[in-house]
């Protein structure tokens, strides 16, 4: 049996001085923001192989580059069976999970777990429970085999200060989402 893997979205590209890296320091970000480290970890906790994709999270639609990336990952490796995105592939992940409810329901049924870090709707975790995608299949496509898709749902918005690494608690909360689920972040915890 194949392995499992997870797919991991990136947050969107920044200039120097925009978002810090693991030890607080300004970096840039051409690829995407994403504490890597802190996600691929989280990955292999959960029992997948990570793959993490090297195009940013701007912008944000059924088409953009990160979503096709995706979209191919996991038609390319029927391995692959979550997703993880942060910050703009949070917001990515909803289009590609829409995209998927519209043009291949029965491959919704593949996904086990989707992970969203620093992306806040209005909604918040409802956005992406499995019976919203459900409710988007068009009844045709539901035939005698179709089976609703399930999957857990792990959301959170952004971390409090309370709960950032030791020694880096002035800094802006945003791009430790991903270090601070690795460390345990309790569910309805921060925002």
């Amino acid at each position: 049996m194949a392995e499992r893997k997870m797919v991991i979205l990136r947050g969107n590209a920044a200039k120097a001085g925009s978002y810090p890296d693991e030890k607080g320091k300004p970096i840039a970000w051409p690829k995407g923001a994403l504490h890597v480290k802190a996600a691929t970890d989280y990955a292999e906790r959960e029992g997948y192989d990570p793959i993490v994709l090297d195009v940013p999270g701007q912008p944000q639609s059924r088409q953009s580059p990160q979503a096709k990336a995706a979209l191919k990952a996991f038609h390319d490796d029927e391995a692959v069976c979550a997703f993880y995105g942060f910050s703009g592939g949070g917001y990515n992940l909803r289009h590609i999970l829409e995209h998927l409810a519209a043009t291949e329901p029965q491959s919704l049924s593949r996904i086990e777990l989707v992970v969203v870090i620093g992306a806040p709707f209005d909604d918040r975790k409802k956005v992406f429970m499995p019976a919203r995608y459900n409710a988007l299949v068009p009844k045709k496509a539901k035939g005698k085999d179709w089976k609703d898709p399930h999957w857990d749902v792990v959301y959170r918005e952004n971390p409090t200060k309370a709960q950032m690494p030791k020694g880096l608690e002035h800094i802006g909360t945003h791009m430790f989402g991903p270090d601070v689920l690795l460390a345990g972040w309790p569910e309805g915890k921060g925002k």
